[in-house]
Order: structure tokens, then C-alpha cells, then sequence
């Protein structure tokens, strides 16, 4: 391509032809499909945006309706004055002599402290017994039919209704005159009758399942190869399941774990039913709060209190595995 001539060229500075120019006008002239190849790239990327919002709007709205919203009103009412004779229970009248009045309560934290004592238990002897189970089912069962088969038997007692069990636990096994009072020679046990003994006894046969299916899921995802890899390199089967098993078991034992610690930390009918309305618990608190005081805002308050130190258990049992880098 030739350069035009006059000072700039006698300076030694380039200059452009009129070919050159056209030349660059045609590549600058080649942008714009681009440009709109990418912008239909961006409204795909809308429209996807806008079908996945559609698909979760139902979801969305039943949770918070049925989640959501009523949280929301429970930490209304929490703020609103009792009155004591009114049809309602109370006046919408802002204040905070409800959280006042529980935060200064011994008892309620005393029975906070033991809910929360029980539930760790609870916790615990769920994952100790629900987990060879869980592994059993999963590793040593190798038909998927005897799988499904041995997990529905497990299943089994949830056919019934909570309240149901509840009560078979408490009659034929429990109290002065229960099968294991029976069993056991000698006088009577006083401690497997109504007490806080019988009542954690009952959360763990009641809620163990939460803690063994969440494991039986974890589990049947778990690599073979892995096991048989670690089993050729010299592995003994204690530190085949330490470093293989147990780390990919820990997603499920840290949902379960959560499953368990809220259901037995705000759990209100087991411990009246099993106590023999004679133990104490933050649930039966608040639930008498409401039904035997009929005072809703110190008892939407007592719930408030509860939903934190469900939500600061939930958040402690979580630090314990990453969820999200391990499902």
C-alpha cells in the first residue's frame, strides 16, 4: 500500500491512504455482528433467568406463606402489649416487656439449657446408633432390592402417627409397671417412669430415622473404586473408613444431625406425653403460654428466643462440614 506525500511524509511521520482507511472502515464494519451475536447471548441468558424465577415462583410463594409470613407475625406479636381479659389476648400496642420478662425468667433458660442438653444427646445417640445401620444398608446390602426392602422395614414404625408411638412407648415400655420394669429384677426403676430420662429415650427411638436416612443416601453415593483402591494400596478397614467413608458420609450426619437437633429442641409433645406432663421443656413453655395463659406475645416472644438458639445450633452443626463443596 502506497503513503501519501506532503510534510508528514518529509517528516518521517506515517500517513494513511484512502485504501487504508477504507481497509480499517471494513474490519470496524465486521464488529457489530459480534456485538449482537453477544447481546443474543445476553437475552438467552434472560430468558433463562426468567423461566428458572417461573419455575421457583410457586415454591417460592408456598414458603412464604406458610414460612415466612407467619415468622414474620410471630415476631410481631412478640412487640405487642398483653391484656389480660381481652377476646384477642392482647393490644397492638408496642413494647418490650415480654423479652423483659423472659430474659429475667430463670426458668425459661433453665429449661432452654435442658431442651438444648437434650437434643445433643439426642444428636448423638441418633448418629452412634443410626449410622451402622445407615452403613449397612448401603455397603454390606448389595442388591438394590434387599436395599429398599430392609430401609421400608425400617421405615415401618412411621407408618403411624407420632402421637400413636408416643403413647405405645410410654405404656407397654415405660413406668413403674412397663416392660422393662418387668425385665429388669429388682424394685422398680423410678427413672424409667415419667422422667427426663424417658423422655430422651423416646426423642431417640422417635427421631432416629432422620439421622439414618439422610446417612443411607450419603452412603450409597459413595465411590467402590475408592474402597477397592484404598483396600489395594494396604489400607486397613479402620483407616479405609476413617479417611474414605467418613468424609463423604459427613454431608448426611451434618443434615441429620440438623434434622434431629430442631425437631427434638422445640419438640413439646413427646416430653408431655412420655413426662406425664410432669417435665419441663422450653417447647412446653411456650406452648403453655399460649394455651393455658392465653398470652401470645410473651409466648410469641418465648418462640422468638427458641427460633435463635435453633438457628445459632443449626449454624454451630454446620461448621462442622462444608455442604456446599461436599453434596
Amino acid at each position: 500500500m502506497s503513503s501519501s506525500s506532503g510534510p508528514d511524509r518529509e517528516r518521517g511521520e506515517p500517513s494513511l491512504d484512502l485504501e487504508e482507511v477504507e481497509e480499517a472502515e471494513a474490519i470496524l464494519a465486521e464488529q457489530p455482528p459480534q456485538a449482537e451475536a453477544a447481546l443474543g447471548e445476553e437475552t438467552t441468558a434472560k430468558k433463562s433467568g426468567w423461566v428458572t424465577a417461573a419455575w421457583a415462583l410457586p415454591g417460592g410463594v408456598w414458603l412464604g406463606f406458610f414460612l415466612i409470613a407467619p415468622l414474620i407475625f410471630i415476631v410481631l406479636v412478640s412487640f405487642w402489649t398483653y391484656e389480660q381479659g381481652a377476646k384477642s389476648g392482647f393490644q397492638i400496642d408496642w413494647t418490650l416487656q415480654n423479652y423483659s420478662s423472659i430474659i429475667h425468667d430463670t426458668v425459661y433458660w433453665d429449661n432452654m439449657l435442658t431442651s438444648f442438653w437434650t437434643s445433643l444427646i439426642a444428636v448423638a445417640a441418633c448418629l452412634l446408633l443410626g449410622f451402622p445401620v445407615a452403613y449397612f444398608l448401603a455397603l454390606k446390602v448389595q442388591s438394590l432390592k434387599w436395599q429398599i426392602a430392609l430401609f421400608i422395614v425400617a421405615l415401618a414404625p412411621f407408618w403411624t402417627s407420632f402421637l400413636t408411638r408416643s403413647i405405645a412407648w410410654t405404656y407397654p415400655l415405660m413406668g413403674r409397671e412397663g416392660a422393662l420394669n418387668r425385665i429388669i429384677p429388682g424394685s422398680p426403676i423410678e427413672s424409667l417412669g415419667c422422667s427426663t430420662l424417658s423422655v430422651r429415650l423416646a426423642m431417640i427411638q422417635l427421631y432416629i430415622l432422620f439421622m439414618i436416612t439422610p446417612l443411607f443416601f450419603t452412603l450409597s453415593q459413595v465411590d467402590r473404586a475408592a474402597l477397592e483402591a484404598a483396600r489395594d494400596l494396604g489400607g486397613s478397614w479402620w483407616k479405609t473408613f476413617r479417611e474414605v467413608i467418613v468424609p463423604q458420609a459427613a454431608p448426611g450426619a451434618v443434615i441429620g444431625s440438623i434434622f434431629v437437633f430442631v425437631l427434638t429442641m422445640g419438640d413439646y409433645s413427646t416430653v408431655r406425653v412420655i413426662g406425664c406432663n410432669k417435665i419441663a421443656s422450653v417447647g412446653t413453655i411456650v406452648n403453655s403460654n399460649i394455651e393455658l395463659a392465653v398470652n401470645y406475645p410473651r409466648g410469641a416472644a418465648s418462640a422468638v428466643l427458641l427460633v435463635l438458639a435453633l438457628i445459632a445450633g443449626v449454624f454451630i452443626i454446620t461448621r462442622f462440614s462444608n455442604l456446599r463443596e461436599e453434596l
